[in-house]
């Protein structure tokens, strides 16, 4: 094992590498924060929800009633590694060779610094997209399963919950895809009346966009938004006009839209693009912050033997390495990260589902609880 051979990688360079455009964008960053543990072991506490206990009015010379403290759910559990790698085998390396003699002098340099850095933003990207599709699930199934189909590694085969309570779980009157009579609009507003009976006060409502292209084309939302702008002509429904609908009535919430998608490849090495947001769901939430990647210490990060044998970078949770072998040659770059997402208030998220069938048996919440 040889730290990397190829010229233009170090420390300073991988990281130059990991601020350009070839990370790939994804949408979890926008729920979830990033927060660091000393140990493998996460954790959230439930059990703050609800308006607020009020105090009592007493006279002068009376001592302050004493008021029971919020019984307080713990979970947690341990936090898994999530890794994968990639070689450069002797025919690449022979690329890159070439290429170098080519650019020599003054020659544009970004296809040697494509090809020396490809397989960086390739396990780079790919830790970051188990985290979208791991997020994602989350969000919007209160919960996730790892099997074969998703996975290639770890399988739970059952359902492991984020700790939503079932009563957070609803289901559309009737189905917005098949039914002339839907009413979206009604669905999401029964759905933030009975949150701020529980004393939530959701102000986001999340989902794909083709479930916002069902919500907008259904004949209520139409009539709706005609009546509000006092419009009886044709009328052009797009977000905003939703939006604006929805920030005017009594519990003003705005629509947010998401499109993640990410590729799984099984063990054949046969590749699936897949939409990670589970269909037919709508997300409603207090705060866009849901929760947090929950990250915990990695062996090589800090092994002083280890970086003697390859260079190594980290951003934010993810640790990549890159080193080479000699006989027979190849250069390895791994991405790992000893993390997991953790909602932070599972009790404050409510979960629609639009095609008004109940919702699976196993989905239950997390039974990790101390």
């Amino acid at each position: 094992m040889e730290r990397s051979l190829i010229k233009q990688v170090n420390r300073k360079n991988m990281e130059a590498r990991l601020n350009t455009r070839h990370v790939k964008p994804v949408y979890f960053p926008n729920f979830f924060g990033i927060k660091a543990k000393t140990s493998l072991k996460w954790e959230t506490l439930t059990g703050e929800k609800g308006a607020p206990v009020i105090a009592d009015v007493i006279s002068y010379d009376a001592s302050a009633p004493i008021k029971k403290r919020e019984v307080i759910g713990k979970m947690s559990g341990d936090i898994p590694k999530t890794a994968l790698k990639r070689g450069m085998n002797e025919s690449d390396w022979n690329e890159y060779q070439q290429l170098s003699r080519d650019v020599a002098g003054d020659a544009d340099l970004q296809a040697l610094l494509d090809l020396a850095f490809k397989d960086q933003d390739f396990v780079y990207n790919g830790v970051r997209g188990r985290f979208e599709w791991w997020c994602m699930q989350l969000m919007s199934n209160a919960g996730f399963v790892l099997n074969s189909t998703n996975n290639n590694g770890v399988v739970t085969e059952e359902f492991v919950g984020c700790g939503m309570p079932n009563a957070n779980k609803r289901v559309a009157s009737v189905n917005w895809a098949t039914t002339a009579t839907a009413d979206g609009l009604q669905d999401i507003e029964d759905t933030v009346v009975a949150a701020a009976a529980d004393g939530v006060s959701i102000k986001y409502v999340i989902m794909r966009s083709d479930t916002f292209s069902l919500l907008k084309k259904q004949k209520s939302t139409v009539d709706k938004l005609k009546g509000w702008v006092n419009n009886t002509n044709k009328l052009t429904v797009t977000k905003q006009v939703i939006n604006d609908y929805l920030s005017a009535q009594e519990n003003p919430v705005q629509i947010v839209i998401v499109n993640p998608a990410v590729r799984i490849e099984d063990k054949a090495h046969n590749r699936t693009t897949v939409n990670p947001w589970e269909a037919n769901r709508v997300t409603f939430l207090e705060d866009l912050k849901v929760g947090d990647i929950q990250h915990g210490p990695i062996a090589a990060e800090n092994n002083e033997a280890y970086k003697k044998l390859a260079i190594t970078v980290k951003k934010d949770f993810v640790f990549i390495s890159k080193w080479s072998e000699l006989e027979p040659f190849k250069e390895w770059t791994k991405a790992e990260a000893n993390a997991i997402p953790v909602v932070n208030d599972p009790d404050a998220m409510y979960i629609l589902k639009t095609d008004a069938t109940a919702w699976p048996e196993g989905n239950t919440e997390a039974t990790d609880e101390e």
